[in-house]
Order: structure tokens, then C-alpha cells, then sequence
């Protein structure tokens, strides 16, 4: 293939992309738009949405979705996109009319991404900020797990894609996982952060960017920051680009939202008002109208289809990676930059004038290809069926694990609940059935504590790199001997409870996910099993399958007295749907 082959096939790719991104924000937007607007309502209340979370996400998920996912890849689609994730599967023929048109109604478009809920395909279920982006740590640690044990081949591992927004960023849960992912040799794994900067009540501080950067790469990740896009690029490299590439870093962000609602008047007489003097910028500026200007000062990274894919497609091995993507909330909407755009929605006037400028012909709002001309309609639709994403089969249908016919109770006239629970554990980890391969255990730093010493003697932890049991090899006495091997069956954690349960979580999505049912069974103090609680309840609304055992518990807990008294656990357990109480 020839160099201008394959030049003429990026362009294609390129521009292929781009009006996905503009479809893509057309059907987000009308979607919340028809929901609040159009559709009929009986109480006249808000229905909500997310016009401008949208807006700073399409160029992202178009190049993600349509480029760089693979048909093993799973994604955890960012709560407040969640309407691009429904236009991108409308796309790809795999949801209906009616459900767009029922967004946030009864039977339709969920809110939020649901595994349970929701009729196209979600890989995870996200709604809770933070807890969406750490799962899918977790999740890449399970499928390593699998590929250890024979159950995934290693050229089928697939990459495991958290799409974030900024504010995300803020939730403790995120560090906790990072801190835990550092231990176990995380990989597969990518996180994408969309980062306009704009939260619902406020804009990001400025002197974070760096920072990130640090706490990732102190890690183990690889960071790659997209902050301009290919014009911007383009202009650096003109006289007087220094200087305005200095401005643009320089230039605080609640200063850049400002400018950006304002429009190409107000760029232009702020940066003359501030680099004006320097040599050529005037010169530059005039180049461009007060359209051009605009489009140039917002043409960030996350925004830039080219920018992207390079970034997408130069991250191809295992190192997991933060990708930082500069965009603009509200990107292309008459919304884009405002401080109150978070929840804010486009009137009647502005979607007009939004359906306009994208070309969509009046009544045919709803058409996918609604505007682009026959060919050009007939050439995007057929990239988009080639697309990987497009290929991707349906989730796993995991055969049930054989339970044995007969099981001995534990032996013993006097025994508590604790004792029986880690001798029939121990058995099913000696019995040579089937089901004893499947159990997988886990505790956050409570294992010799919570009875599961036995199991783990017999069947060991579980680490990508073998770790002897140095105490052993020094002929040291212990009752624990936790040699740490790729068969072992004790994934060990440390004192976080959120980290513990989305770890079972992604042990419960084992089946749909990898095609191999797992039997998780965690363990944890009884009463802090409320340190947890937004994760656990997260595990539980995707329908992740997994045994949560409280131990010790009691109204006093034993002998440790009442500053653990654990007499709210059954009313979590009465209260939690999916979660069965015993």
C-alpha cells in the first residue's frame, strides 16, 4: 500500500469521524431536548439530561467507539454521556425510536448507562461518580485472573475503558484503586478523562493539571495529555503561535469559559489586550474572522478527531493509561463555556439553531443519516457497520457450576457460626469438585480474622508473579502459609471497603463478561460492611452475582464491646435490593 494509499484512507477515517461526532451531538441533544420539550407530560416538571456533558464527549466517543474499540473491549460509559452511548448504538441499528423517544420515561433510555435496564448492550452500569471508572480496574484484574487459570487466552485479553468526567476526579474512591492496582500489576487498562474543566457548581481549580499527572505516574500509569487539537497545533507553528500557545496555557479556566460563551469578538480583544505587543500575534489574529478565532481558540484535544486517534492508537500494549482530553462542556452548543450549563437546556430557538448549523433537515430530526445526501449516507453507515464495535458479539451465557449431591455438615457439638463458616469453605477447597475451582475469596486485610486461613492454606493467593512464602522457607512456625502463585484463589486486598466490594462486584460479572462463572465469596467485619455501602449497592444494581459474608457479628460483636455494635447490617440487608439476607 502507498503512501498517499494510506494518507487518502486516514482522511477518510478522519472525516468519517467527524460527522459522527456532529451526529452524535445532534441525537444527544435532540434526544434531552424532545424528553423535556416535545414529549407529551402530565405533571409539566423537567425531565432532565445533560445537553452539555454530551456535547464534551462525542468527539471522544465517536473516535473511541468507531476506531479504537475492539469487539473484547468494555467500557464504562460516563453517567451524564450516557445519550451519546444510545445514539451511538442507534447507529449501529442495536436501539429503537421508541426508546430514544422515551428517555427517562417509563420503559425507555435509562438516565444513566444500565446493565439491567437499559435494551442495547452496557458493559458496566454507572451512575455513582468514581465507582463506574474504578470497576473497570478490577474487572482487568479478573480477566488476568482468568487468563491464569486457563479460562481466557491471553491474544483474547480485552482492554478494560473508564469514560470520566473531570469532577470524577474528586471522588477518594478513584485513589484507593489506583493504590490497589499498583500492587497487583494493573494493565489492560485505560482511563479517559473529559476534561472541561466545569463541574455542577464550579470550575476546576487551575493548579491541578500537574498533579494528576504525578499521582498517575507515581502508579505505574502512562499519561497522555491532549490538550490542542490540530489547528491550534497548526498555529503554534506560525509567527506569533508561541506567544498565543503561552496565552492558552497561561490563561485560567474559569477565564477560558468566559471567552468561550462570549465568542470570537472577545477573544480577539482579550488576546490583544494581553499579547497584542508581542511580535506577529496581531498579524495573526487578523488572519482569522471572529468565527475562524473561535473555532481555533476551542479546537482542543478532546475535541480534535486526529488528535485522538493518534493518542488511541500509539497507546497499543498493556501499560494502563490516563488519557487527558481537553474539551470544552457544551462544545458546539450555544450552551458551550457557560457556568450554568451543567443542567442547563437548549430552548426552542437554540435547538433550531443547533439543527441548522449541523444540517439536519426539518422533520427529519430523528433520521440517523437525516441530511448527509445519499452517498456520503450510504458511505457512513457502511463504516459503521465495519467498525470492530460494530462486530462485537453478545455477552457470554456461562453454564452453571455442578453443586455436589451431598455435603457434610462441619462436625463439632459446640462451634460458632465463624468456625463452621471456614470449615465448609476448607472442605469444598479439599473436595475435588468442580465447584471448589470456581470459589474465589477476598477480604480487605480481615482473612485470618474472618475464618478464611483454611481455605487459603489449601488453595494460596493469587498474583501474576509467584511470591514464596518467605516465613515458610525460614521454617518459621505460622499457621498461615500463603504461598503466592498464578493458580492460588485468595485475591488479597487492603483496609478499603469500597475497593473490596467493587473487586466482587467485577468477580460477579465474571459470566456475562468472560464467558467463566466465578463463585465469589468476601469476607468483612460485619458492621463495616456500611463503610462500603454506594458500592455494594452499585454491585447489586448491575445484578453482579457474589456471596458477602459478615464476620464477626452481633449486637456487640463479641467481646469487642459497642463502638462495633452491627445492629443496622440487617437493615441493610432487609433494605438493599438484589441482595438476599440471611
Amino acid at each position: 500500500m502507498t503512501t498517499a494509499t494510506l494518507a487518502a484512507d486516514r482522511q477518510d477515517t478522519v472525516t468519517a469521524l467527524e460527522r459522527l461526532d456532529a451526529r452524535l451531538r445532534w441525537l444527544s441533544s435532540w434526544t434531552i431536548h424532545n424528553a423535556n420539550n416535545l414529549r407529551e407530560k402530565r405533571d409539566g416538571l423537567k425531565v432532565g439530561g445533560h445537553q452539555a456533558s454530551c456535547a464534551s464527549m462525542t468527539a471522544i466517543m465517536a473516535a473511541l467507539y468507531f476506531h479504537a474499540l475492539r469487539p473484547q473491549d468494555k467500557v464504562a460509559v460516563k453517567p451524564h454521556a450516557g445519550p451519546v452511548l444510545h445514539a451511538i448504538h442507534y447507529l449501529l441499528g442495536q436501539q429503537t425510536l421508541d426508546q430514544l423517544q422515551r428517555f427517562r420515561g417509563l420503559g425507555g433510555v435509562q438516565s444513566y448507562p444500565s446493565r439491567t435496564k437499559d435494551k442495547i448492550p452496557v458493559d458496566f452500569s454507572t451512575g455513582s461518580v468514581g465507582l463506574g471508572v474504578a470497576v473497570t480496574a478490577f474487572s482487568s484484574l479478573i480477566q488476568d485472573y482468568l487468563i491464569a487459570h486457563g479460562k481466557v487466552a491471553e491474544a483474547d485479553a480485552g482492554r478494560m475503558i473508564a469514560l470520566m468526567g473531570d469532577a470524577e476526579l474528586d471522588e477518594g474512591n478513584i485513589y484507593e484503586c489506583l493504590i490497589e492496582g499498583y500492587k497487583h500489576d494493573l494493565r489492560n487498562c485505560w482511563w479517559v478523562v473529559d476534561y472541561n474543566r466545569q463541574s455542577l457548581d464550579s470550575t476546576t481549580a487551575d493548579r491541578m493539571f500537574r498533579r494528576f499527572d504525578d499521582i498517575f505516574e507515581t502508579c505505574g500509569w502512562r499519561v497522555v495529555t491532549l490538550k490542542y487539537g490540530k489547528l491550534q497545533r497548526a498555529a503554534f507553528q506560525r509567527p506569533g503561535g508561541q506567544a498565543l500557545e503561552e496565552w492558552i496555557d497561561n490563561c485560567p479556566n474559569a477565564e477560558f469559559a468566559v471567552l468561550t460563551y462570549q465568542g470570537g469578538a472577545a477573544w480577539r480583544e482579550r488576546l490583544l489586550a494581553d499579547i497584542g505587543d508581542r511580535k506577529d500575534v496581531k498579524k495573526l489574529l487578523d488572519s482569522y474572522d471572529d468565527d475562524a478565532l473561535a473555532a481555533l481558540m476551542t479546537n482542543l484535544g478532546g475535541h480534535c478527531v486526529e488528535t485522538l486517534i493518534d493518542a488511541f492508537d500509539g497507546a497499543q500494549d498493556e501499560t494502563p493509561t490516563l488519557f487527558i482530553a481537553y474539551t470544552v462542556k457544551g462544545f458546539g452548543l450555544p450552551l458551550a463555556g457557560h457556568k450554568d450549563n451543567h443542567s442547563g437546556m437548549m430552548n426552542g430557538a437554540q435547538i433550531e439553531q443547533l439543527r441548522q448549523t449541523l444540517g439536519v433537515p426539518q422533520g427529519e430530526e430523528w433520521e440517523p443519516w437525516g441530511g448527509l445526501g445519499g452517498n456520503v449516507a450510504q458511505r457512513l453507515k457502511a463504516f459503521v457497520d465495519a467498525s470492530p464495535i460494530g462486530r462485537k458479539s453478545p455477552e457470554f451465557r456461562a453454564e452453571a457450576v455442578p453443586v455436589p449431591a451431598r455435603f457434610p455438615v462441619p462436625p463439632g457439638a459446640v462451634q460458632s457460626t465463624q468456625a463452621a463458616f471456614g470449615r465448609v469453605l476448607l472442605d469444598l477447597a479439599k473436595s475435588g469438585e468442580p465447584i471448589g475451582d470456581r470459589l474465589v475469596t477476598t477480604a480487605p486485610d480481615v482473612t485470618q480474622t474472618t475464618n478464611l486461613g483454611g481455605f487459603v492454606n489449601q488453595r494460596g493467593l493469587f498474583r501474576r508473579q509467584e511470591l514464596a512464602d518467605v516465613f515458610q522457607k525460614a521454617k518459621i512456625p505460622s499457621a498461615q502459609k500463603w504461598a503466592a502463585h498464578t493458580a492460588g484463589q485468595h485475591i488479597e486486598l487492603g483496609i478499603a471497603e469500597t475497593n473490596f466490594f467493587l473487586l466482587l462486584a467485577s468477580l460477579g460479572l465474571a459470566a456475562p463478561h468472560f464467558g467463566t462463572r466465578l463463585l465469589p465469596v468476601g469476607t468483612v467485619y460485619d458492621p463495616f460492611i456500611a463503610r462500603g455501602l454506594d458500592a455494594l449497592n452499585y454491585g447489586c444494581y448491575q445484578d453482579a452475582r457474589f456471596l458477602l459474608v459478615g464476620t464477626p457479628s452481633g449486637l456487640t460483636l463479641a467481646a469487642e464491646g459497642g463502638a462495633h455494635q452491627s445492629i443496622n447490617t440487617p437493615l441493610i440487608g432487609m433494605g438493599q435490593p438484589g441482595l438476599t439476607a440471611y
